[in-house]
C-alpha cells in the first residue's frame, strides 16, 4: 500500500482530517531523516532566514553535505485541491508557490546562491537550494531541477520508507509518543481516561 493511500482510502474528510494531523509533525521526520547517518545529508538544528530588504523569510531546513550548505522548503501538500500536489510531476506545480516572497527568494538562491542573503544564526554562503515535497516522478525531479536550479529534490515519502527500513528509533519514538498523545486525547473525549 503507498502511503497517499492511508489519506485517500474512506470519505473525503478522512484524507484532510489525517492531512492536518500529519502536517503538524511531517517536517521533524525529515530532520530525523537527515540526523541518521545514513542519510546523505546531515541538517543544522538552526533554519536558514532569507533576507529581502531587511525583512527575515524563515525557511525549513538548512542541509549539509561535504561542506556545503543547501537552504531548504518542504512543501508537503497532500489532500490541497484533491491531491493535486501531492506528487511532483512537473515544475508549474511550484507556481502557485510563487506568489509567496519566501518561495520566489528560495527560487533564487536555487539560481544563483550569492543573490539573497542568508543567516542561520551567523551569515551562511548557500551552495544552493533543496527542495522537499511529499512524493516525486523522476520527471517531476528532472523539471523541477532543469527549470529552477535546486540541487535535489526530496521525496517526504522516501524519507518515511527510508527510516523504517534503517529501523531508525528517534523516529519509532516519534511516532509512539504522537499515537499516545493522540489516545490520550480520544480516550479523554469519550470520559475513559
Amino acid at each position: 500500500m503507498k502511503f497517499i493511500d492511508t489519506f485517500q482510502q474512506g470519505p473525503e474528510e478522512k484524507g484532510a482530517y489525517l492531512s492536518r494531523i500529519f502536517g503538524i509533525f511531517s517536517e521533524q521526520i525529515v530532520r530525523i531523516w537527515a540526523r541518521d547517518e545514513r542519510s546523505p545529508y546531515s541538517v543544522a538544528e538552526r533554519r536558514p532566514t532569507l533576507y529581502d530588504l531587511s525583512k527575515p523569510y524563515v525557511l525549513d531546513f538548512l542541509f549539509l553535505q561535504d561542506g556545503k550548505t543547501y537552504v531548504s522548503e518542504m512543501k508537503c501538500e497532500i489532500q490541497y485541491q484533491n491531491y493535486r500536489y501531492w506528487t511532483l510531476t512537473d515544475a508549474t506545480q511550484l507556481e502557485h508557490h510563487r506568489k509567496k516572497r519566501a518561495f520566489q527568494l528560495f527560487l533564487d538562491v536555487a539560481r544563483d546562491p550569492e543573490s539573497v542573503p542568508v543567516k542561520a544564526g551567523d551569515s551562511v554562503a548557500p551552495d544552493g537550494a533543496i527542495l522537499v515535497w511529499g512524493s516525486v516522478t523522476l520527471a517531476g525531479v528532472q523539471s523541477v531541477r532543469q527549470q529552477f536550479g535546486f540541487k535535489d529534490v526530496i521525496s517526504v515519502e522516501k524519507c518515511i520508507r527510508d527510516l523504517v527500513e534503517w529501523g531508525n528509533l528517534e523516529h519509532q519514538e516519534l511516532i509512539a509518543d504522537r499515537r499516545k498523545w493522540t489516545d490520550d486525547l480520544y480516550r479523554a473525549l469519550v470520559g475513559t481516561n
